[in-house]
């Protein structure tokens, strides 16, 4: 068999391939029978899905593009599959000096949901196995002099130098940065490819590149917003159970004093560096193995599978209580939002990235952009498509799919904890329809990083 037999157009096994495609496929058939899309579901293919769903859009060949590459990423995500270690523990704390990093680079098919979830903008696939996460990667991460740079007092501390600025390897070699001053060696991406660990360092950094919805630069008000935040919120979270990954960020600026988006970094402690050393994104605790298909949070669960899923229900609802505290609305995705263990059980919340969440108008700091709103439904609304469609839904079918147990086994003990958290927003989450973000629906839209909703079936009303 010589390697054209072996191997598709696309130098992926034919196996893998169809595998991918099919993993694409249907995601865009689950969001053509939700979203509100330019045309119908035909074909069996991505590409054929793709089509026909953004026919007569005007941007149907931007968006076939990306499920194209999508499908690409998908394929090189599942070449990368690797069994997982039978002490979860012991091989996530000899993998990286920031034990977190394991199950961080443990999910390999990203946001459950969306259509891009392995799309990696213009990045080859040689590119995408050297800095993506689902395929170990590692990097040198330098810090480049910038004269000028916008940067807190305390960024000193943080990275050791003033003027001195993270710059992830791809955007350094894109923008003509050459001689770092110093170097994080052995650096770890984590879940979002251009955020990386240097073992007591989580430093989120800018790239030129489309990861999903949108190019993922560091904007201005990220720089201020999230470290206020961050501080500001602190109390009120740790009372819910809650421990924010405080930030620190700065921006360069250009000749005529504007802030340079795509060359500004936030960082934030690693969670063993702040108390949490088992801390574990919630979306990796669905990820299977790819040996047997044992979801992370199976393996960590030992015998009483029931017990420990409960304890997680009362984690993962921290962000409802917070909310019914204070009006904040978390954006406790699963990437945002870690569960922290005490031996094998979850007892907390560790949650980061301010870019999403929805504080009322009156009593916070003065914040930039659209993140305060006195429209409580719309807060919600940000809270409930963040952790309810979409994370908890993710955990709940692993387990049904490992146990072979009807999903209401889980979704009633979530029922029971939101209906003793009691509070209006609990029982409109018991009760009333859930919404998502319409991704594919947003890729097709004259403004595709613009928030478009759908209401999903609660599957709590059954429960």
């Amino acid at each position: 068999m010589n390697a054209t037999d072996r191997n598709d157009a696309t130098g992926h096994d034919p196996t893998t391939a169809r595998r991918a495609d099919a993993i694409v496929a249907g995601r865009l058939r689950s969001a053509a029978a939700r979203e509100p899309l330019p045309g119908k579901a035909a074909g069996t293919t991505a590409a054929e899905l793709a089509a026909s769903l953004s026919s007569g859009s005007p941007h149907a060949a931007r968006f076939t593009a990306e499920i194209d590459a999508a499908v690409r990423g998908t394929a090189l995500a599942l070449e990368a599959a690797r069994p997982h270690p039978a002490d979860v523990w012991a091989g996530a704390g000899a993998f990286h000096a920031d034990p977190s990093t394991w199950f961080e680079q443990a999910v390999l098919l990203g946001h459950p949901t969306h259509p891009l979830a392995r799309s990696r903008g213009e990045l080859t696939d040689d590119e995408i196995r050297a800095y993506a996460p689902e395929h170990g990667a590692r990097i040198d991460l330098g810090l480049f002099e910038r004269k000028g740079l916008e940067e807190p007092a305390i960024w000193l501390s943080v990275c050791g130098r003033s003027e001195q600025l993270p710059v992830h390897p791809w955007q350094a070699a894109r923008h003509g940065l050459t001689k770092p001053v110093r170097t994080f060696r052995d650096a770890a991406p984590l879940m979002s490819l251009r955020t990386v660990s240097t073992g007591d360092l989580h430093i989120k950094t800018a790239v030129d590149l489309q990861l999903t919805s949108a190019v993922r630069h560091v904007s201005p008000a990220s720089v201020h917003n999230g470290p206020l935040l961050s501080r500001y919120l602190a109390g009120s979270a740790a009372a819910q159970g809650i421990t924010l990954l405080r930030e620190r960020a700065a921006i360069a600026r250009g000749r005529s004093g504007e802030p340079l988006s795509h060359l500004a970094a936030v960082v934030r402690p690693a969670p063993h560096t702040v108390g949490h050393p088992r801390a574990v994104p919630l979306a990796a605790l669905a990820e299977p193995d790819p040996a047997d298909g044992r979801p992370i949070g199976a393996a960590l669960a030992g015998d009483d599978l029931d017990a420990w899923w409960e304890a997680l229900v009362a984690v993962a609802l921290a962000p409802v209580r917070l909310f019914e505290a204070t009006g904040v609305a978390l954006e406790a995705h699963g990437q945002n939002a870690l569960a922290s263990f005490t031996g094998d059980r979850p007892t907390g919340l560790v949650y980061r990235d301010f870019g999403g969440v929805r504080v009322p108008k009156t009593g916070w700091p003065a914040l930039e952009g659209d993140l305060q709103t006195d429209d409580a439904d719309e807060r919600l609304r940000k809270l409930t498509a963040a952790l309810f469609p979409t994370t908890l839904t993710a955990l709940v079918d692993a387990l049904a799919t490992w146990t072979d147990a009807d999903p209401g086994r889980w979704w009633r003990a979530v029922d029971r904890a939101l209906a003793d958290l009691g509070g209006s927003a609990a029982q409109a989450l018991r009760t009333e329809p859930w919404t998502m973000k319409a991704t594919t629906a947003m890729r097709l839209a004259d403004r595709p990083t613009e928030d478009i909703w759908v209401p999903v079936d609660n599957p709590l009303a059954a429960a």
